[in-house]
């Protein structure tokens, strides 16, 4: 083989058991492994016919070099290949090479890509590749890249695809950030799909990958693209297309069968899909290693690390969807793309009635955390409101008390603090006591009375000289010698105390005090608004407690409901798999033993071996 078409070919240098000391991966490049079951054409170098332009040459034009083309004519700006005119190199993979190119039939740009000049010298390659490719040019799908054309220029294959406005997947993962939730799961549904069509028809991606899916500008639709080295299963006649171990595709992509030479079938691309979901969710791939023998062994035996390690936010539902696709056994994982779809897409209807705020008035009914929280809500909001209304009725009465006590013992103070002067008719002093007291104290009003119950001090100076006519009102009693009354004036509530001024047992006159309610509503208010702040906060913290409480036993009851749906929908494989100390962990054990039950009871009986011939006697 010519030196330049030797290095355009990528060798799987061992098989798993082989040397632990393997070249060191690239991580995105398709690998080829080349058969060995029959001797090698003789190597021919292949060039593409160019029809160089009228242009000027242009020094940037050896990174639009073909594959096999010559370097004069790299260096020019547009070249003719066929009725395509190349534009430019858009990438090189380990099969071939693709170009944005113009055809000038239908006035398009396309993407054209042609196998690498060293595998043109295998004619099975080129066969095989111009076979498969236009297997693909008949997917039709929504989400996969259309083939317009595939043929061959001077013994070139080629395949003309459509052009792309979007990023590669691989792009969009190159910095190790992990994609939004959401995002994953509705790509994820697309690819899903886009394979399910393509098994359906016998076609087998076998190098599903992030560089081998693209997302359009302005929205989450991808399109799959490079069916053009798929495998094609077995025909009907039992005839295997393309051998097995020929084409391996991405070492860090491959499912286990892949990675042992094995035949495969739409289950290894369903596991692939299960590698790039990871990485999307993760920001890393599930299995690494510096070597493909390496790598084997991890992708054969070792489970990746829990996505809800390094991603604790996504959705339970969507991690047993992905574990479920990297399970090592194909008949452990989804058995289409169609039912892959579908698990993604109860994940996203999940993922957006949680979102939605409206969540608890849905037709199917309250949620079990919503009636919890709601009924304990409304528990303790009826036992805060008859305990805050004793509460505080016990306190107004208690402050009643107080002030009561407070106003008697003040009046029967004042009383005695006057009964000298009162007794010799000192009006004058008793007057500038009761100044002084109405400048140091909050009192409505101070009355002083002599024996025949003229007023002869007061804090209103109309009053004084006039006969005392006590203000009508509520009585509230006697305590300690001291009436009580509630009385208004001035638009307020009103205290009043009454006691006489007695000198040696015998009265000499007569105080009345006045004490205005309202220092005792206000208090009585706060403490109402603070009983009421309690109650709502008691009230709001149970019912969070309980909502958080109903959402966590939610979890579980759905992942039994989820399971009982598997089984219903005949996987008898479905396991749940979680362990977990309480009743539910019990409960999940039992579902355990149930489907391995069912599943070996609806397993085919094995044949009886036939009974040992006896022996001659």
């Amino acid at each position: 083989m010519p030196e330049a078409a030797r290095d355009e070919t990528l060798h799987v240098s061992a098989p798993p058991e082989a040397d632990a000391q393997a070249t060191p991966l690239d991580a995105d490049a398709t690998r080829i492994a080349p058969h060995t079951s029959g001797p090698r054409a003789p190597p021919t170098h292949t060039r593409l016919h160019t029809q160089t332009s009228t242009r000027t040459p242009h020094t940037r034009g050896s990174g639009l070099t073909l594959p096999g083309g010559s370097a004069h004519a790299a260096d020019l700006e547009v070249r003719q290949v066929g009725r395509y005119q190349i534009l430019a190199k858009l990438g090189r993979g380990g099969m071939a090479t693709v170009f944005r190119a113009h055809d000038p039939d239908i006035g398009r740009d396309v993407a054209i890509k042609f196998l690498h000049a060293s595998l043109c010298e295998d004619e099975e390659y080129r066969t095989r590749f111009l076979r498969e490719a236009r297997a693909a040019g008949g997917l039709s799908h929504p989400h996969i890249v259309t083939v317009h054309d595939v043929g061959e220029i001077d013994g070139r294959p080629y395949m003309a695809m459509e052009l792309l406005d979007g990023d590669p997947l691989a792009d969009l993962l190159q910095g190790g950030q992990p994609l939004p939730v959401r995002d994953v799961v509705v790509m994820g549904i697309q690819l899903a799909q886009a394979l399910d069509y393509a098994h359906q028809r016998g076609i087998v991606h076998r190098d599903i990958k992030p560089g081998n899916m693209a997302r359009l500008h302005g929205g989450q639709t991808i399109k799959v693209m490079d069916f053009g080295i798929a495998h094609m299963v077995a025909t009907s006649a039992g005839e295997q297309r393309t051998r097995v171990g020929d084409v391996l595709g991405t070492p860090q992509y491959m499912s286990p069968e892949q990675m042992q030479g094995g035949k495969i079938d739409g289950r290894s691309d369903l596991f692939t899909a299960g590698i790039v979901l990871y990485q999307m969710l993760t920001g890393q791939r599930p299995f690494q290693g510096d070597s493909v023998v390496t790598l084997a062994l991890k992708i054969s035996k070792e489970d990746p690390t829990p996505i809800e390690k390094l991603r604790p936010e996504v959705p339970p539902a969507l991690r047993r969807v992905v574990d479920r696709c990297l399970a090592k056994a194909p008949e452990r994982r989804h058995q289409s793309g169609a039912a892959l779809a579908e698990a993604l897409q109860r994940v996203l209807a999940e993922m957006d009635e949680q979102a939605r705020a409206g969540e608890g008035t849905q037709a199917r009914g309250v949620p079990l955390r919503l009636k919890w929280a709601g009924l304990m809500a409304l528990i303790v909001a009826v036992v805060m409101a008859i305990t805050a209304s004793v509460i505080v009725q016990r306190q107004q009465a208690a402050l009643m008390a107080q002030v009561g006590d407070s106003g008697a013992a003040l009046t029967r103070f004042i009383a005695a603090q006057n009964a000298v002067p009162a007794l010799s008719d000192d009006w004058v002093v008793v007057d500038v006591a009761l100044q002084n007291l109405m400048q140091t104290r909050d009192f409505e009003s101070i009355t002083v009375t002599d024996r025949g119950g003229v007023v002869r001090a007061a804090s209103r100076p109309e009053l004084v000289g006039q006969p005392w006519r006590a203000p009508a009102g509520e009585a509230l009693g006697e305590a300690g010698g001291v009436q009580r009354t509630r009385y208004e004036a001035g638009g307020e509530t009103v205290l009043g105390f009454s006691a006489p001024i007695t000198f040696q047992g015998k009265a000499v006159g007569q105080v009345v005090l006045g004490l205005p309610e309202r220092a005792l509503a206000a208090v009585a208010r706060q403490s109402q608004w603070l009983m009421a702040v309690l109650a709502l906060v008691t009230v709001a913290a149970v019912a969070l407690a309980m909502y958080l409480v109903g959402t966590w036993f939610a979890r579980p009851i759905r992942l039994v409901g989820e399971a009982m749906d598997e089984i219903t929908a005949g996987r008898l494989d479905f396991r749940i798999s979680e362990q977990r100390k309480d009743e539910f962990g019990q409960l999940y054990a039992a579902f355990d033993r149930m489907a391995q039950t069912l599943q070996e009871r609806a397993a085919p009986p094995a044949a009886e071996a036939p009974p040992p011939a006896e022996q001659p006697g």
